[in-house]
């Protein structure tokens, strides 16, 4: 397959817009559901949606090739858990907390990721565009921990681990499959996964729902179908490293809608923080674009 940069990078800067409504539509949700139960209606929604999509659309799926199976047990394991984790951790830290937390295991799984399946290496560039990051990310959410709450902190850390090894083994085998079919394989394990968590942490549907409930997590099923093809399609197009260092502009637009949503007023800090996001987000595209 030919690689084309430039539609991976638009890609994961789509998917960032989206991934920025994520910790919005959690705290819609609220334990409306439970952490497990939402997860495991949001992703049987999902499969639902991709079911149908590939009907009407005729996709033909394809056969698990042998050599694929190792790596496509490791993406469907990793990325089976991350959303009920980061659901339980937005529901009891902040929401900016989470994010920093999450997306500083994101990164670091990702440049390792990079390293030692793809043989990618730290340039001037990346590690311009990686300070600049993390730098973003802690002048936006500085933060402490209470220490009863810390637990959350690795629950957080590990989700964002999780997410960074999903995100980019998928450049592993996506080439061998339709990205429809991955997405709905990715749905179905999380569903399995998340049912039964529910059933061991023996959490119960409530008797009464609210129906604003039902529709916060019919979007947020249909932002996750959206975005799974997005993710895989996008890291299938350019360097795992890369993509790791765009996905945290998700915090810009996260601030936007929780303006927008809940009225929380940016700081000067954020606006700084944000600015350095951006910058070593786009440090990697020019060096892209202007190769073309």
């Amino acid at each position: 397959m030919i690689r084309n940069p430039k539609r991976g990078i638009a890609s994961l800067f789509v998917a960032s817009i989206f991934y920025g409504l994520y910790g919005i539509l959690s705290r819609l949700i609220s334990d409306s559901f439970g952490n497990f139960n939402q997860a495991w209606i949001r992703n049987i929604l999902v499969a639902i949606l991709i079911a149908f999509i590939i009907g009407m659309k005729g996709v033909k799926l394809v056969s698990i090739k042998r050599k694929d199976i190792r790596w496509l047990l490791v993406w469907l394991l990793a990325g089976s858990l991350p959303a009920v984790l980061t659901f339980i951790v937005f529901n009891n830290l902040a929401i900016g907390t989470t994010y920093l937390i999450a997306y500083s295991g994101m990164i670091a799984a990702g440049f390792i990721s990079g390293r030692i399946f793809f043989d990618e290496r730290l340039d001037t560039r990346k590690w311009v565009s990686l300070i600049c990051t993390l730098i973003g990310l802690y002048i936006v959410y500085r933060f402490t921990i209470d220490q009863n709450k810390i637990v959350y902190m690795l629950l957080g850390l590990l989700s964002g681990a999780m997410t960074g090894v999903w995100n980019t083994i998928s450049k592993k085998f996506s080439d061998n499959y339709p990205n429809n079919q991955l997405v709905l394989m990715d749905a179905l394990t999380s569903t399995l996964a998340a049912y039964i968590g529910a059933l061991l942490f023996h959490e119960y549907l409530p008797h009464t729902i609210l129906s604003i409930s039902w529709i916060w997590i019919g979007i947020y099923a249909v932002i996750q179908t959206i975005n799974v093809g997005l993710i895989v399609y996008g890291f299938k197009h350019i360097e795992a490293q890369i993509g790791s260092i765009i996905l945290p502009i998700e915090i810009v637009f996260a601030t936007i809608f929780s303006y927008l949503i809940f009225g929380e007023v940016p700081t000067l800090f954020t606006f700084v923080g944000g600015a350095l996001i951006i910058l070593g987000a786009i440090l990697p595209s020019l060096n892209i674009f202007a190769k073309e």
